[in-house]
């Protein structure tokens, strides 16, 4: 008997630690106002899902065939064509057609029961879902959050899908002109959010890890909005398999832990930067049931000290908050990496360690002339854009518009007056950019036929960062610049080569990337051929530099990283 004893332990301990979570089914109905056989399979479905809703959901999607004019069609015509795509051969597309979660029912409607149902069932899921919806007081927006729980180890390409729904729609008479008699429809797919290729999760989730999603759809044609849900599901991406669903209610989250911190986004740094001082911002979560009221941010720049800041305040379960962090000095490499963290919420360790760093890449902005173009097509409402450029004293050294005329080009060259790291901030006072909204505006940025920046659709305000880089020798021509570095970023020291073609005095100078002299050194009296030397880069800083060769009638540079 205790033999017996032992080995059910010993099993349920192996049980417990692969758990699985008992399965939604997820039934994805394409259908139509104007098909005919549609009507008694709707409503067949509509009555299995509400004698087994612990079973199955389901998303309808409204084609424009057999016959144009479903008006929930109409509504979103683009993503019911992407999914359609996505099961659907280009030569055999038909309504209605059934699919039971991606891939283990495909085809017509007919073709399956309650049975296939149950038995898809009764397969254990590896995830568990919750989703929660909530519709804006003004009924302008309609908000959905899903969470994301992993339930036992998985591997696989992974994409989580959130898809708002009308529960129920109803006609009083004919919906459209080839009208199939039907006047009522059931979880009409409304949105799907942020769009029909959905979310990638990563590759790879180990039992206990979970996500979080938020989603807004800025509200189009709902009849009722108390009608309105949101369905979440996580689908392979190669198979197709849908592993786990769920349908939204409007009661809070069940968060997976009491104490947890998430590191959203960092902000207030530019993708391209030529500066050597940051203040970024950092935009954290509380992913916990219990209020964060202090905590610890850490961050640092590429190997460089690393700096903290103490916040205090009240944030409670899912709210977030932004926080502008103390400049940070650092050198300015050719790639960067900015690492954030958050720690020590309310003076305890956090339960859920893995979502509390985040790192953010970036590199040295575009390198221009003292010749900056700026060209720019205004949309309808020209009145509202303007720019200018700043220096890195935040002084304004050029500036453009407000513009009179609509959709007309406007270009002009400035001259920078000086090498400096220079700022391009346009600014829409309107809040839709210069297009596509309100026009088919869009502005360039360039030094020298070379691009520096290009755009148009933005929010009130973008920019970008260009590099006036000091003139201290001929610039690289390719295969015509005898100067070679190698290796280069320079690390420790690196072999400087070099081709004279005929016998000369030789002189190596090094420059910082804005022209101060850094050191030089004499070569002397060197006879035409190949030649080598060392760079020394022991006691220099992290950050790059401009490596110049002065022989008696040329110079030549290389542009020089420094590592340390």
């Amino acid at each position: 008997m205790k033999k017996l004893l032992l080995i059910f332990t010993f099993f349920s301990l192996l049980i417990s630690g692969y758990s699985q979570s008992q399965r939604l089914v997820m039934l994805e109905e394409f259908t139509s106002a104007t098909c005919g056989p549609c009507v008694s399979k709707n409503s067949l479905f509509h009555t299995w899902e509400l004698q087994n809703p612990d079973k199955f959901t389901s998303i309808y999607y409204h084609v424009n065939w057999p016959a144009a004019g479903d008006p929930m069609n109409l509504a979103n015509p683009g993503e019911t064509a992407a999914r359609v795509s996505y099961y659907m051969s280009p030569t055999n597309m038909y309504v209605p057609y059934s699919v039971l979660d991606g891939n283990y029912y495909n085809g017509s409607a007919g073709g399956w029961t309650m049975t296939n149902v149950n038995n898809r069932y009764a397969v254990p899921s590896p995830f568990e879902i919750q989703v929660q919806h909530r519709v804006s007081t003004a009924q302008d927006s309609v908000f959905s959050t899903m969470l994301i729980k992993c339930t036992q180890n998985t591997t696989a390409s992974m994409t989580a899908h959130n898809v708002i729904i009308e529960k129920w729609i109803h006609f009083n008479s004919a919906p459209c002109a080839s009208s199939n008699g039907e006047r009522d429809f059931y979880n009409v797919m409304k949105k799907m959010i942020p769009g029909s290729t959905g979310t990638t999760l990563p590759n790879s989730m180990a039992t206990g890890d979970y996500i979080i999603l938020e989603g807004v759809w800025k509200a189009g044609l709902v009849y009722d909005f108390t009608q309105i849900a949101s369905v979440g599901f996580v689908q392979d991406k190669g198979t197709k398999e849908i592993y786990q669903t769920a349908k939204s209610s409007e009661s809070p989250l069940i968060l997976p832990y009491n104490t947890d911190l998430q590191v959203l986004e960092v902000g207030n740094v530019l993708a391209k930067t030529c500066k050597n001082k940051l203040s970024p911002t950092v935009r954290i979560r509380n992913n916990g049931n219990n209020p964060i009221t202090s905590m610890t941010i850490k961050y640092k720049i590429n190997n460089g000290n690393i700096s903290s800041y103490t916040w205090n305040g009240s944030l409670t379960s899912m709210q977030k908050t932004s926080v502008l962090l103390p400049e940070y000095a650092f050198d300015l490499l050719d790639q960067n990496t900015l690492t954030v963290f958050s720690t020590s919420p309310n003076n305890i360790a956090d339960q859920y360690p893995k979502n509390d760093t985040l790192k953010f890449n970036f590199t040295t902005s575009p390198v221009s002339t003292n010749q900056i173009k700026v060209a720019l097509r205004t949309d309808n409402t020209p009145a509202e854009t303007t720019w200018e450029i700043r220096n890195s004293l935040n002084v304004v050294v050029a500036t453009g518009g407000p513009y009179p005329e609509a959709n007309k080009l406007y270009q002009q060259t400035y001259t920078m007056p000086q090498p400096d790291c220079y700022s391009f901030i346009i600014t829409d006072t309107g809040g839709n950019g210069i297009c596509c909204s309100n026009g088919n505006g869009g502005y360039e940025v360039s030094s020298n036929g070379s691009l520096i920046k290009q755009g148009g659709s933005f929010g009130y305000s973008e920019s970008c960062e260009f590099w006036y880089e000091a003139q201290v020798g001929l610039p690289e021509a390719g295969n015509s610049n005898p100067l070679i570095v190698y290796p280069n970023p320079v690390d420790g020291s690196s072999k400087v080569s070099f081709y004279l073609q005929s016998s000369s005095e030789v002189q190596m100078i090094l420059y910082s990337a804005f022209g101060q002299l850094v050191k030089s050194w004499t070569l002397g009296y060197l006879n035409a051929g190949q030649h080598e030397t060392l760079l020394d880069g022991q006691a220099l800083k992290q950050g790059v530099y401009i490596l110049q060769l002065k022989t008696g009638s040329e110079v030549f540079s290389r542009k020089v990283s420094v590592l340390q």
